[in-house]
């Protein structure tokens, strides 16, 4: 097994996986269909990059999702794909846009998405 399986497999079934980290929120992809998928769902508030250093960054999150295409998406288009989950954990689904692709890897995508 390679090491990008590897990751691939871990990320899935550890950090991705609904009974750890993960909760699940649907993705529609621009002019896709609407899928349910596991995410990982950092609310906290985001601090701004070093130029906007004070400032407080409130209507953004960040979002880890499997790079693959059963349980996540294989490709990301920024201000054109949603993301729906609660702003707050119990709280009511909203849309959110992908705003940012911020990393990726052989098993994750690592989103900034905004209200």
């Amino acid at each position: 097994m390679s090491f990008k399986t590897q990751v691939k497999q871990d990320a899935a079934k550890g950090f991705l996986n609904a009974n750890e980290f993960a909760e699940s929120v649907v993705y529609t992809p621009k002019a896709g269909v609407p899928k349910t998928i596991t995410a990982v769902v950092n609310r906290k508030r985001l601090d701004p990059a070093s130029e906007d250093i004070g400032r407080v960054l409130i209507n953004q999150c960040e979002i880890f999702i499997a790079n693959d295409a059963a349980a996540g998406v294989v490709s990301i288009s920024k201000g054109g794909d949603i993301v729906s989950f609660p702003e707050n954990i119990g709280g009511s689904a909203i849309n959110w846009i992908v705003a940012d692709i911020l990393g990726q890897d052989e098993g994750i995508w690592h989103l900034l998405v905004q209200k």
